[in-house]
C-alpha cells in the first residue's frame, strides 16, 4: 500500500532547497550539478508560494498540486506563467525584475546528466535567478502576506 502524500508547501521547501544549494555552491570542490537542480527547484517553490497565495484557485488542495495543467511546471516554465499572472493585475508589487527567464536552459530531466556538464556561469545565472525569487518571498513575508 503507498503511504499518502505529504501535504504541499511551497514556501518550506523554497527554503529548504534554496539552504541545501546555497550549501553545495559553497562546498569546495562546489557541486554545481546539484545546486543547479535546487535553485530551479527552490526557484520555482518560492513563485509558486506566492501565486498559492494571490492567484484565485491557483493550487487545488484535494490534488495537491496547481489546479491549472498550464501551472504544473518546473521553473524552466514557471517563471513565464508566473509573469502572465503578475501582469494580470495579482501581486504587481511582487512582480519579477525585468530580465529575460534565466531558467530557460534548466530543465528537471537535468538532475541525470553528468555533473561534468555543469560550469559556474550557468549555475551562477540560476543562483541569479532564484535569489531574485527568494527576495520577493522574503519581501511577501515581511509585508505578512506569506507566513
Amino acid at each position: 500500500m503507498r503511504p499518502p502524500n505529504l501535504p504541499t508547501d511551497y514556501l518550506d521547501a523554497m527554503y529548504r532547497h534554496w539552504d541545501d544549494a546555497e550549501l553545495l555552491w559553497g562546498q569546495v570542490p562546489r557541486r554545481f550539478a546539484n545546486a543547479d537542480q535546487l535553485y530551479g527547484l527552490a526557484a520555482e517553490c518560492g513563485l509558486k508560494a506566492i501565486m498559492t497565495k494571490f492567484v484565485n484557485n491557483f493550487f487545488d488542495h484535494s490534488l495537491g498540486m496547481p489546479s491549472d495543467r498550464d501551472d504544473r511546471v518546473h521553473i524552466d516554465g514557471t517563471w513565464n506563467r508566473y509573469r502572465i499572472y503578475s501582469q494580470g493585475g495579482v501581486a504587481p508589487r511582487y512582480a519579477l525584475p525585468p530580465i529575460d527567464n534565466p531558467f530557460v536552459q534548466w530543465q528537471i530531466a537535468d538532475r541525470y546528466a553528468n555533473q561534468g556538464n555543469f560550469r559556474y556561469a550557468r549555475v551562477r545565472e540560476h543562483r541569479s535567478g532564484c535569489l531574485a525569487i527568494k527576495k520577493l518571498v522574503d519581501q511577501a513575508k515581511a509585508q505578512r502576506h506569506l507566513p
